[in-house]
């Protein structure tokens, strides 16, 4: 667990002013980009995310919107924590009328903190929470949340990641062949994702370290930076982010324990889920995995470089496993 620094105690004990460092408990979350933590005052517990710094990267505008959206969708309400604070330009947008200011980064955010802990592969093998996690997806994917900002993985993320990996060194990551690859990929992946002119509002990052088991083994779904309205693959990429993240960070989920979720989700969404679509969708977010790792990579310290090193390659690795895989319609992706 990562110590607790000075400056963000300081920080956090803006957000009220009945919080101070003398009284108030601090405790450091897990998190890749953000600095998450727990905060403890009166009886009570917090959720209290800073940002991380990359404006460029993060729109907290369009986050902070969803964050509004989410919060008023009364069908959402079994699944999400309540939101009480999320600052933009020094104002709480969740409590428009009030005049506090507050001298934090924007996308500075306090939530219900629920007792519980993460989805893991050794939950997720049992059918109940296969089950609860398709039940929890379908109510998110079919409450009528709005978001108002696109989410188009080819040419919002992937190309973002990507030309933010090419201002360094990125070719000492990847070779030349490799990107290629790579590249021939991601265009046949976009030209086989379906396109739907309506769109549907996607989460858009559904690992496990985003998805909390609650004491009630009620699921919840955390952090909904990356939300979006998705014209370019729609719920094929929420269910298929699922089987993407064990490609990065180890234990793999079987092919077996996957199609066993699909079968559950065709249930819950009482329809058969196209598999092809479904592994086209995470060959896009294995690709969108691959060039955020390289952008991280550049952004750390270089004591924590070998974490994203290691990262990028089991997401290269997933990919050239996986499409030929996809090409000839097997499921054999061990």
């Amino acid at each position: 667990m990562k110590r607790v620094k000075k400056q963000d105690v300081e920080l956090i004990c803006r957000l009220d002013r009945d919080w101070d460092p003398s009284i108030i408990r601090v405790k450091r979350l897990g998190g890749q980009t953000n600095k998450n933590f727990v905060v403890a005052h009166g009886g009570k517990k917090f959720f209290v995310r800073l940002p991380w710094e990359r404006a460029d990267i993060i729109d907290r505008t369009a986050e902070g919107r969803n964050i509004i959206a989410l919060a008023r969708n009364k069908k959402l309400a079994r699944i999400l924590p309540r939101y009480y604070a999320y600052i933009l330009k020094k104002k709480n947008i969740l409590a428009p009328k009030s005049r506090d200011v507050f001298d934090v980064p924007d996308g500075t955010m306090v939530a219900e903190f629920i007792e519980g802990k993460e989805l893991t592969l050794r939950i997720f093998q049992q059918k109940k929470y296969q089950k609860a996690l398709a039940k929890t997806l379908h109510t998110f994917h079919t409450s009528g949340v709005k978001f108002q900002n696109r989410y188009d993985v080819f040419h919002d993320e992937i190309e973002k990641y990507r030309l933010d990996a090419m201002k360094h060194q990125f070719w000492k990551l990847l070779d030349k062949n490799t990107i290629h690859k790579l590249l021939e990929i991601e265009k046949e992946a976009e030209r086989k994702l379906p396109v739907s002119k309506q769109g549907i509002s996607t989460h858009n990052d559904c690992i496990f370290q985003n998805i909390l088991v609650a004491k009630n083994n009620r699921l919840y779904l955390l952090d909904f930076e990356y939300a979006g309205l998705n014209k370019k693959g729609g719920i094929f990429y929420d269910l298929g982010y699922v089987f993407r993240d064990s490609f990065f960070n180890p234990p793999r989920m079987s092919p077996e324990t996957f199609e066993q979720f699909l079968s559950v989700a065709d249930k819950a969404y009482k329809k058969k889920i196209d598999r092809s679509q479904i592994y086209w969708a995470v060959i896009a977010a294995l690709l969108v995995g691959i060039w955020w790792g390289i952008t991280r990579y550049f952004s750390v310290p270089r004591k924590e470089r070998a974490y994203f090193h290691t990262y990028v390659h089991r997401g290269v690795q997933g990919v050239l496993r996986l499409y030929p895989e996809i090409k000839k319609g097997g499921q054999d992706f061990s």
